[in-house]
């Protein structure tokens, strides 16, 4: 095969790769630029050397480069939206009483709260979890600052 069909070859992959995004026809892709690329030099003249080539780095890709990248993606997972609230600190704006609803303001935004301890107007509370659309908030220890 020439260099030319590695390269379409390669393009096919890393089109497949951008729609499953699995991190599969990444290396299947880059392996196959690799034997572009031996093939253009002249280093892979014949079609069983190329596959085998192919197939020996779509491997050593998948095995040893793969979960590197995968723990990498993982790492950098942060919590976003309503998740990124649990934590946050913010001020109750109308009294709760366990099993009823009330309001809370965190990080600006208004949200309904609901909380398994009486709280006050404008006492200082830590979202604990969220419960559907509604924050789970508790009293605020000022002294440990949570």
């Amino acid at each position: 095969m020439s260099f030319l069909q590695w390269i379409l070859i390669a393009v096919v992959f890393g089109a497949i790769e951008v729609f499953t995004v699995g991190l599969w026809f990444l290396w299947l892709a880059l392996s196959a630029l690799l034997v572009a690329a031996g093939a253009a030099l002249k280093l892979l003249p014949g079609l069983e050397g190329q596959l085998l080539v192919f197939a020996v780095f779509t491997l050593l890709f998948i095995i040893f480069t793969r979960p590197l990248v995968l723990k990498f993606f993982k790492s950098n997972d942060t919590a976003s939206n309503v998740n990124a609230l649990v934590g946050q600190h913010g001020i109750s704006l109308s009294s709760i009483a366990p099993l009823e609803y009330g309001q809370v303001k965190v990080n600006g935004e208004v949200w309904t709260a609901v909380s398994h301890q009486e709280i006050e107007e404008a006492t200082r509370v830590v979202v604990a979890g969220i419960e559907g659309v509604k924050l789970l908030v508790e009293k605020a220890d000022l002294e440990t600052n949570e």
